[in-house]
C-alpha cells in the first residue's frame, strides 16, 4: 500500500462530575451527546469510507458506527485498544495526585512514567506501531481507524522520535484525526490532532503556494475568486444559507495551487491538504473540479461560480453574463443563486 493512515479519536465520553479522570481501556463509557455531535462531524472528512477499523470499547464503537452511517464495514481489532492505566483506572486526577504523589510529580516530568500498574509506552507503541503497519501493507485504499488518545500518542513518540523529558506530550481533542502517510514500507507523520472545522491558517497557505511554485498570476486570481466567494457568502447568509467562512476561503485561495504539478491539479492539491489533515476542503476542492453538485447550495457550488466569474481583469467587469462566455453548468448555478440573493 502506498497512502494515507488517519487515526481519529473517539468522541467525547460520558463522564461524571467535571469529567475530569483518568480512562483507560479498564473504562468502558458511552458516547456523550457531545461525543455523538464530534462523530457526526467527522462524515465531512469521510464521505464514501469501505472499512473503518475501531478498538472494541464503546467510545470507539459509536464513533465508528456513526461515521460509517450504514455506508462502511466496521472491523474491530483489540490492538487499537486504549493504554491500561491501572490503579489510576477511573480516578479524579485530584485524587490521584493525592494518593500518588510521587508518580504524579515525576510523570510530569517524564511522561513516559507509566500509571501505576499500568502499561508502558514503549508497550503501547509496539502494538499500535504492528497494528498499524500490517493493516497498512494488507490494503489498497486509505486506512481509517477509531482509538483513544493514549495510544495515538504512544505511536507519535515512536513516529516522530520524541524526548518525554523535554517535548510537549501531544494531545488529539475528541473528534480530531493524526493522518500517518505510508510509503516505501515506512510511517511518517503528516499532520496531528486536526479537527473537521480546522482550516489552514494564512501563513500555511502562504507556505503551500510556495511549496508548490504557484506564480503570482494564480495567487492573485485565488484572491479575487475569494473575495468574490466571501461576497456571495454574506449575501447569502442574509437569506439564510449559512456557508463555512473557512472552509470556503480555504477552498478558493488553494483551488488552483497544483497546476503545475504534473498531475490533474484537483488531485495534487487535494491529496496534499489530506496530507496536512485538511479533508473537508480537499473533498471541497474536488468537487468543484469535476462538477459533482447537488441540489443544494454548499462551498463547492458558490467556489464554482466564483471561478468562472473571476479572472485577471477586474471582477468588476465580470459581473453580467453578456461580459464573458458562460458554460450553461455555470450559467444555471448563477441563475440558481440569483434567486436567493437577486443579481450578482
Amino acid at each position: 500500500m502506498k497512502g494515507m493512515i488517519y487515526l481519529i479519536r473517539h468522541g467525547r465520553p460520558q463522564l461524571p462530575g467535571d469529567g475530569r479522570l483518568c480512562i483507560g481501556r479498564g473504562s468502558d463509557p458511552h458516547l456523550s451527546e457531545t461525543g455523538i455531535k464530534d462523530a457526526e462531524k467527522l462524515r465531512d472528512c469521510f464521505p464514501c469510507p469501505a472499512k473503518i477499523y475501531t478498538s472494541p470499547l464503546l467510545r470507539t464503537m459509536e464513533t465508528a458506527k456513526i461515521l460509517a452511517d450504514s455506508r462502511a464495514e466496521i472491523i474491530m481489532l483489540p490492538e487499537l485498544t486504549e493504554i491500561d492505566v491501572g490503579e489510576w483506572e477511573g480516578r479524579n486526577f485530584s485524587d490521584i495526585r493525592r494518593m500518588y504523589p510521587a508518580v504524579y510529580k515525576a510523570r510530569g516530568r517524564d511522561w513516559s512514567i507509566p500509571p501505576v500498574g499500568g502499561e508502558s509506552l514503549e508497550s503501547a507503541a509496539d502494538r499500535m506501531q504492528k497494528a498499524v503497519m500490517e493493516l497498512a501493507r494488507g490494503s489498497e485504499e486509505d486506512i481509517i481507524a477509531v482509538t483513544s488518545d493514549g495510544v495515538i500518542r504512544a505511536l507519535l513518540w515512536r513516529l516522530l522520535r520524541l524526548d518525554t523529558r523535554h517535548d510537549t506530550m501531544i494531545r488529539q481533542p475528541y473528534g480530531s484525526l493524526t493522518a500517518i502517510r505510508f510509503e516505501n514500507g515506512a510511517l511518517t507523520v503528516t499532520a496531528t490532532g486536526k479537527l473537521p472545522e480546522d482550516t489552514p491558517t494564512d501563513e500555511e497557505i502562504e507556505e503551500i503556494w510556495d511549496l508548490c511554485a504557484v506564480p503570482q498570476i494564480v495567487r492573485d486570481h485565488s484572491i479575487a475568486v475569494c473575495d468574490f466567494c466571501l461576497e456571495l457568502r454574506e449575501r447569502l447568509l442574509k437569506e439564510g444559507v449559512i456557508l463555512s467562512f473557512g472552509r470556503l476561503r480555504a477552498g478558493a485561495l488553494l483551488h488552483d495551487t497544483g497546476r503545475r504539478a504534473g498531475t490533474p491539479h484537483a488531485v495534487y492539491t487535494a491529496n496534499l491538504l489530506r496530507e496536512r489533515g485538511y479533508l473537508p476542503i480537499a473533498r471541497l476542492i474536488e468537487q468543484y473540479h469535476i462538477g459533482d453538485f447537488g441540489e443544494k447550495i454548499d462551498e463547492s457550488l458558490v467556489l464554482y461560480l466564483a471561478d468562472k466569474m473571476t479572472d485577471e481583469a477586474d471582477r468588476d467587469t465580470l459581473k453580467s453574463s453578456t461580459n464573458r462566455i458562460q458554460p450553461e453548468q455555470t450559467l444555471a448555478i448563477k441563475n440558481k443563486i440569483e434567486r436567493i440573493i437577486g443579481e450578482i
